[in-house]
Parts: C-alpha cells; structure tokens; sequence
C-alpha cells in the first residue's frame, strides 16, 4: 500500500510540473513557446558583468516604431523595470528608441516634437500621418532662449535598437544606453593682489552659450562599450544651440562654486563660460573650447563628458583653466 501511495506521489508531482516544463522560455538555440515573442534587455553602456542601469536611470521612456517609421507605442518604465521590456508584436522589422530621465515636470525641462509627420512622396509633409521615426526629436529650447537663458537640463541617457521578428519566434535582444548629457562642475578662486571681497548674499550664476540643444530620435554615432560585449549609439545633434544658466554658491573658502548640466557637447562646440554676481559679470567670457580641443578625447564619440574645471583668476584679468589631472591652459595660449 505505501509503495502504492508513492508511485501515485511521484506521478500528481510530475503532472504538476508538466506546465511550468512546457511553458517555460529558452533563449538557446531552439526557443521555446512563450507568452511574448520579444524581450529586450537594457543595460547601460559603462556596466561590466552587473547592469547598471537601474543606478543611473529611474524613469526609462521607450518608443517603438514599425518598419516605415511610425511610431506604435509610449511606455514609461520605473524602478527595477528599466532593465528590460518584454511583449509581443507581429511579425515585422521594429525600432526601439530609449530616453532615460526624461523629465516629467510641467512644464518639461526637454520636450518630444514630433517635427510635423512625413514626407508624403510628392515633396510635401503628411501633417496627419502621424508621428515618424526620421522626425521626431528631444528639444531642449525654451521660450526666449536665446537671447535668453534656460536652467539645467536632465541627465538624460539613451538607446535604440532594430530588431526583427519571423515565423513567430522568441528574439532576444540586448540594447545599450549611452550618457546623452554633459556635466560641468566649475570652482572658481582668485589669486590676486589684494584679495577679492565677494558678498556672502550675492547672487551667483554661471552661464554657458553655445550648447547644442536638439537630439534627433534616430540614432547618430555607433561606439563600442568598454566591455567590448557590443556597441551603443550617441544621440544625433543638429546645429540648433541655447544659452544655458545655473545657480552657484560663495563657499567658505572665497570661492564659487556651481554646475552646468546640458546636451552633450559636439568636437566643434564653443562653450562660451562667464560668471556673474547680482546681475554684473565677474568672469568675462571663456570659450572652453579652446581647452576642451586640447584634451586626448573626441567629443564626438566619447561616451561620458563630466568635466570639473577650476578657474583661477589673477591680476589683470588673466585666467587660467585647470581640471584634474591635465594641464593648464590659458585663454590665448597653450597646455604645459
């Protein structure tokens, strides 16, 4: 009787198995059925054998268009989410296009245009053809600026992927995301004759012109990711440009300290950096550029631009710009 009992135990155990067995997914050479036909993987382009996406992004936008461009479909992803999407689609060639802290304040510090729909093969724009891949764009302009100024814009990321899905089968995909923001932390001290008295209420900003200011949705340059596993792509920027300002603080030590968070720059952008104080400048302006050239880097494909400079102020009106670890430049001159 008990060897009868455990036949019949080991029997209702397997016939409880049976479904999980069946309805699991492989994404081995032979895929198994699944309840979705695509999964994509996101991770950030900087992460080793550990994602590190979440740590970065916490509010991931994805958009997904067929294969004449057109935008299908809208999600926001949070929290651990942003690792990856899963569903299911027809048949069909997609694209994915990824934006990782867009912001979702009112009103927006960047804003999606659609760019007026697609051309409609007689020379002319289909206003109601809906929104398309090739016209879509991230805008970081705001009313007034230029001439005006417009405060700190996200640090945003981003990512985009083609896939193909055929006969119904599971494609797994894995889709990397690049940093889509520059990063500059100025301090600025005085070495000077007589020592500089700043007011301890002033108002301090630093503004910085000349800041490209527009990202297309389809992708720019391609570069490998440093694990070398695959390669992500940097956002494309058009020549459209705004001047940018930002709040920055007197600290203890006499200096003034603050950062400029913007669209990455391009190898040709002159970012022109002033300082000023209750309305009236205190730092003429520096065209950074001319430092930025000099560094071992492409500033159109290296994949991280935080920059911490510090500008030293000295009798005449000379500046020097220093940042960690390189050499210094002076405004008309050369490094060393």
């Amino acid at each position: 009787m008990q060897r009868v009992f455990h036949r019949i135990h080991r029997f209702l155990l397997l016939w409880g198995l049976l479904p999980l067995l069946f309805g699991a997914c492989s994404f081995g050479d032979e895929p198994s059925p699944c309840p979705y036909d695509v999964r994509l993987e996101y991770w950030y382009a900087g992460s080793g054998v550990e994602n590190m996406l979440p740590r970065y992004v916490s509010r991931l936008t994805q958009f997904i268009f067929d294969a004449d461009g057109k935008l299908l479909s809208t999600s926001v992803l949070t929290g651990d989410g942003v690792s990856g999407w899963k569903g299911t689609l027809p048949d069909g060639t997609y694209t994915v296009v990824l934006w990782g802290n867009l912001s979702d304040a009112d009103p927006p510090l960047e804003k999606v245009e659609s760019g007026g729909g697609k051309a409609d093969g007689t020379g002319g724009v289909d206003d109601n053809a809906g929104d398309f891949l090739e016209a879509m764009v991230l805008s970081a302009v705001t009313e007034g600026a230029p001439p005006g100024y417009r405060g700190n814009t996200s640090r945003l990321y981003y990512g985009t992927g083609t896939f193909t899905l055929k006969d119904g089968m599971t494609e797994r995909r894995r889709i990397y995301l690049c940093q889509a923001y520059a990063s500059l932390s100025v301090t600025v001290r005085w070495q000077t004759t007589e020592r500089v008295r700043l007011p301890a209420d002033g108002v301090y900003r630093m503004r910085l012109k000349g800041i490209p200011s527009v990202y297309g949705f389809s992708g720019g340059q391609e570069v490998t990711v440093p694990s070398g596993d695959g390669s992500c792509t940097l956002p494309r920027m058009d020549r459209t440009v705004t001047y940018h300002e930002a709040r920055a603080s007197l600290n203890y030590e006499n200096e003034v300290v603050g950062e400029l968070v913007t669209f990455r720059y391009a190898a040709n952008t002159h970012e022109l950096w002033s300082l000023w104080c209750n309305g009236e400048q205190l730092v003429r302006d520096l065209d950074l550029h001319l430092f930025f050239r000099k560094l071992p880097m492409d500033m159109d494909t290296n994949m991280e631009q935080d920059f911490d400079l510090e500008v030293t102020v000295y009798d005449d009106n000379r500046v020097v710009v220093t940042q960690a670890s390189a050499a210094d430049w002076e405004e008309g001159g050369g490094i060393g």
